[in-house]
């Protein structure tokens, strides 16, 4: 049996403790909230023994009086629980945003040269395919749509990967010049 499923079953009788087993730490289950119930109510620290004591007519009474009078110490766990699991949470994107700083302050081929290779392998690629074409029309004129079709497809491809933001870099170049950062275009319509 899961805790998953001895809160729901405890929901049913004590809302207060099953909001405060249900908290985010340790899994889903705030240990502190599960030792202090199981404890008062004299069963194992187990869902098994918290379901079972939801079956027994004295301890769903007992488990009933310790969510009415425990309610604000329940309630302070389950919201301790969910602020440690918020100042994890906070941690771990604190680490992804200084590795994407990192990267980003990082200048390098692989990270401004990308664009200019892309350009010269489509110029090189539209001089292939002009002479490629040529001769394929001198050949056989009759291949020329599904010639066409496959320039048209790697052109396209090409040149949208080309164009993907194209004004990303001299965003980064004035972002580091001076200091500002971007405004987007609904931050001009804000501002009029």
């Amino acid at each position: 049996m899961e805790w998953r499923d001895a809160i729901s079953e405890v929901a049913k009788y004590a809302p207060a403790v099953a909001t405060a087993l249900g908290g985010p730490a340790a899994g889903g289950i705030a240990t502190g909230a599960a030792a202090m119930v199981t404890g008062l109510l004299g069963v194992e620290n187990s869902p098994a023994g918290l379901v079972a004591a939801t079956q027994d007519p004295a301890k769903k009474a007992e488990l009933i009086r310790i969510n009415n009078e425990h309610r604000q110490e329940l309630t302070r766990m389950a919201f301790e629980a969910q602020a440690k699991a918020d100042a994890e949470e906070t941690a771990r994107l604190s680490d992804i945003n200084a590795t994407m700083r990192a990267e980003l302050n990082h200048e390098g081929v692989f990270k401004s040269g990308w664009r200019p290779a892309i350009g010269w392998v489509l110029a090189i690629a539209f001089g292939l395919m002009s002479a490629a074409l040529s001769y394929a029309l001198l050949r056989d004129p009759s291949q020329l749509p599904s010639i066409m079709d496959g320039i048209i497809t790697l052109v396209v491809a090409m040149a949208a990967v080309l164009g993907v933001n194209i004004s990303a870099r001299s965003k980064d170049k004035r972002v580091a010049m001076t200091g500002e950062s971007p405004r987007s275009f609904l931050d001009a319509i804000r501002t009029k």
